[in-house]
């Protein structure tokens, strides 16, 4: 009877949390080392959005504006993995050519949340990194939710 209610217990436990689970989705101001503003939009649809410099980046259809590929168009969107500890969260430029899509790069970044309404990603050069020290305090953004 014990190892019944102990499973009944457990069982409980386990729904809440995954009920209870944060989400990066929904739209977020982001404050680097300098205090630069910024806004992130995480779509339900995997895009990110974000204003960089004031000018937004339009993750579902931005164009390059200068450069050898000046008018070439770029997708941006996330791919997220909460099943790793820390969690990965991968930030990917897609080119379009002839109509699909090709990965043209992408950004290595861990993702801690402290709450629901706050989190913190650290952007990796190279190698993902999961060192929220002092020596990287330059790569790391603070999020705070605003929906």
């Amino acid at each position: 009877m014990k190892n019944i209610v102990f499973l009944l217990i457990l069982f409980s436990f386990n729904s809440a949390f995954s009920q209870n689970s944060v989400s990066i989705k929904g739209e977020w101001n982001a404050t680097d080392f300098w205090n630069n503003d910024s806004k992130f939009i995480f779509s339900e649809d995997g895009y990110i959005s974000m204003t960089v410099n004031g000018q937004l980046i339009d993750g579902k259809n931005f164009i390059i504006r200068g450069g050898k590929t000046d008018g070439e168009k770029l997708e941006i969107k996330y791919d997220i993995n909460y099943s790793k500890s820390p969690i990965e969260l991968d930030i990917v430029a897609l080119k379009i050519e002839n109509g699909k899509q090709k990965e043209d790069g992408r950004m290595l970044c861990i993702l801690k949340f402290i709450n629901s309404n706050e989190a913190y990603i650290i952007i990796s050069k190279g190698a993902r990194d999961s060192d929220f020290n002092d020596e990287n305090k330059e790569r790391i953004v603070k999020l705070l939710r605003q929906n």
